[in-house]
């Protein structure tokens, strides 16, 4: 997510905590759809690879499928350790957070990782849920590997929907890049994926 001089979640996030999708919590979907959106992103950017272009290696000496394995391991690393950060962080922080400590979290993750701004069409992406990413490579091994992503993110999603309100602004996510709150948790995850992107899909050279 790109932060700009003055944001604030207050006028994203009403009183009522409803939400589109009713699967993940107001406060975590703004984050995770636009996670679900950088995903269908990279499959429509993957879509039309062969074999041949998607194993090979680039001038960078990383090959499509190297970034897009990186991609998968780290949101498996993250689903994995999710529920596992959840319990432990229930012991040792009580205190609620604001909107401003979401904030701070996501002004530390854009400083570390200083993403340029996504395309103009990649806001145009509609998706909700995980269950929605299209994978329409016609290559079996692109397609075999898409869908491993997907099933990530599916897993993923599924853990992150039994995340209460009152926890997504309580409990924490700890990681090798620090303690993040959850919403920050997701974005980083993002902003990793786009950061590999970037430096090996976009950049090739």
């Amino acid at each position: 997510m790109v932060l700009k001089k003055g944001f604030s979640l207050e006028k994203y996030f009403p009183l009522s905590r409803m939400n589109e999708t009713d699967m993940v919590t107001e406060i975590l979907e703004i984050f995770w759809k636009e996670k679900l959106r950088f995903a269908q992103y990279c499959f429509d950017e993957l879509a039309p690879l062969d074999t041949k272009s998607f194993s090979g290696k680039r001038p960078n000496g990383k090959s499509p499928q190297w970034t897009l394995q990186q991609m998968v391991s780290y949101d498996r690393t993250f689903s994995f350790y999710l529920p596992i950060s959840l319990r432990i962080s229930g012991f040792f922080f009580f205190n609620t957070f604001k909107d401003q400590d979401i904030e701070k979290d996501l002004e530390a993750i854009r400083d570390r990782y200083r993403p340029p701004a996504f395309p103009s069409h990649f806001w145009e992406i509609q998706i909700t849920k995980a269950e929605d990413l299209r994978i329409n490579a016609k290559d079996p091994l692109v397609k075999e590997q898409c869908e491993s992503w997907k099933e990530v993110l599916v897993r993923l999603e599924s853990k992150l929907s039994e995340i209460s309100d009152r926890d997504a602004y309580r409990k924490r996510y700890t990681s090798l890049t620090g303690i993040h709150t959850i919403s920050g948790a997701i974005n980083n995850s993002t902003e990793f994926c786009h950061y590999l992107w970037n430096l090996y899909m976009a950049n090739p050279t």
